[in-house]
């Protein structure tokens, strides 16, 4: 925050930082900013944004964009991590590691210290969330008193040592052909958690007048920061599984920085009835479905790093306001759904929008949230540990059949930065399964039962 306030590449209204602290060992006992008032409304609280007009909400969008747009210039870093302030300079920084909560465990934080950075590449970065997920199961599972004894949220048919040793080779070999290209790598400044609520506007005029929040902020490649602020599509996903609009590959279709794009009001209608519980009424995050880079607390293996009086849920980009109704059900009228489907299209087209905006600020940005959706989902998948990895076993097994059948040139080109991977919406089919000849094993142990 204080790098971005004095330097001359960016404009941007940030508030001016007087002092702050960000370790416990201080007067106040707990980490601090002491930064400027900024004057302007939040036009998150009380769903704000959500009441103003179609033109209004283009305005706060447009502004929302051009603060991307200045962040996506390229950085005068080299290496990606979080920016620090050296202590014998007023205005001299460096890129270092990422930022980390205590977890409590002395050997959980020796564990992730040497996998914090800083990173060269966005492929390192991955590779060291593989290395380390490793390192956390074998310290973690070595003594497993049954193969389905995994501390998951799953079923132990997917949650499994076989499972997991499985999806550790497939990652570390599709991280090699998630390259970045030359055009992607570009490193910038990443806000991480970019949103209406963290950005304050003058009521009047809707230009913003302070942006706030940058406490994960980082530098990373520019293919990293192509997503849309999460009020711009949050609530979608869940609703498209709620219907099922998510093919037959859904489990780990349910993306934290990925909003399915609602474009009509086909095949909405109630769902069938179902025995099962329904879902809670706003969207939650499993500590393994969150994005390492905008949650650096998450640990490996489904963990959560705790800070002293803090939940893991307050280091979580929260959903917007006001809450989101409950998923549809077998009884919800048609009418209402018909209300949050059009609601879902016209998000769509204010993302697009969106986009749009960014682009007009410089055409190296013209593409960049259409390249961008595989490696923010490859992303999300690699840093969000075991449990992402898990849930996203089928996504990860298409992705690599489908890649695995392309030309070899075609590989050899990702593999030197010198294509993209693009991805579907949904897989809706399968392109190719396993074979298992030991399910023979299986049906024969059941049988003698």
């Amino acid at each position: 925050m204080q790098y971005l306030y004095s330097s001359p590449l960016y404009n941007i209204p940030i508030p001016r930082i007087y002092a702050w602290d960000l370790t416990f060992d201080n007067p106040v006992g707990a980490p601090y900013v002491l930064r400027e008032c900024v004057r302007g409304k939040n036009l998150s609280e009380n769903g704000r944004f959500y009441k103003l007009s179609s033109k209004d909400k283009m305005k706060v969008i447009k502004e929302l964009a051009n603060v991307q747009a200045e962040l996506s210039k390229p950085s005068e870093f080299t290496e990606l991590g979080y920016i620090y302030q050296r202590e014998d300079g007023d205005n001299e920084f460096y890129v270092g590691k990422m930022a980390a909560v205590p977890s409590g465990s002395e050997e959980e934080d020796k564990l992730r210290e040497p996998f914090l950075g800083p990173f060269s590449t966005l492929p390192d970065l991955w590779e060291a969330r593989i290395e380390r997920e490793t390192l956390s199961a074998i310290g973690n599972w070595s003594q497993l008193p049954s193969d389905s004894s995994l501390p998951s949220h799953l079923g132990s048919s997917k949650a499994n040592p076989q499972e997991f040793g499985e999806l550790l080779q497939l990652l570390s070999g599709l991280t090699t052909l998630f390259t970045p290209p030359e055009e992607l790598s570009t490193l910038c400044i990443h806000h991480s958690d970019l949103a209406i609520r963290n950005v304050l506007f003058d009521e009047k005029t809707l230009k913003i007048t302070g942006v706030i929040d940058w406490e994960f902020a980082s530098v990373m490649p520019l293919v990293a920061t192509g997503r849309f602020p999460n009020d711009l599509g949050w609530e979608g996903n869940e609703f498209a599984r709620s219907l099922g609009k998510l093919g037959n590959v859904s489990e780990g279709e349910v993306w934290n920085h990925h909003y399915y794009d609602w474009t009509s009001l086909s095949g909405v209608q109630p769902p069938p009835r179902t025995d099962m519980p329904s879902p809670p009424a706003s969207p939650t995050h499993s500590p393994g479905c969150v994005d390492y880079l905008t949650s650096p607390n998450a640990t490996a293996n489904g963990c959560a790093f705790q800070s002293p009086g803090s939940d893991f849920e307050d280091c979580v980009p929260s959903p917007p306001s006001p809450p989101l109704p409950p998923p549809p059900n077998s009884e919800t009228s048609q009418q209402d759904l018909n209300s949050r489907a059009k609601h879902l299209v016209e998000l769509y087209y204010y993302r697009k929008y969106y986009a749009s905006r960014v682009a007009s600020r410089d055409f190296a940005l013209t593409r960049l949230f259409m390249d961008s959706v595989a490696y923010i989902k490859f992303n999300e998948v690699v840093m969000g540990g075991a449990e992402k990895w898990f849930a996203a076993a089928d996504w990860i097994k298409e992705v690599f059949w489908r890649l695995q059948e392309e030309d070899r040139s075609v590989k050899d080109n990702l593999m030197a930065g010198k294509g993209v991977v693009r991805v579907p919406e949904v897989f809706v089919c399968a392109r190719r399964r396993d074979v298992d000849l030991g399910e023979w094993e299986n049906r024969l142990l059941k049988g003698r039962r």
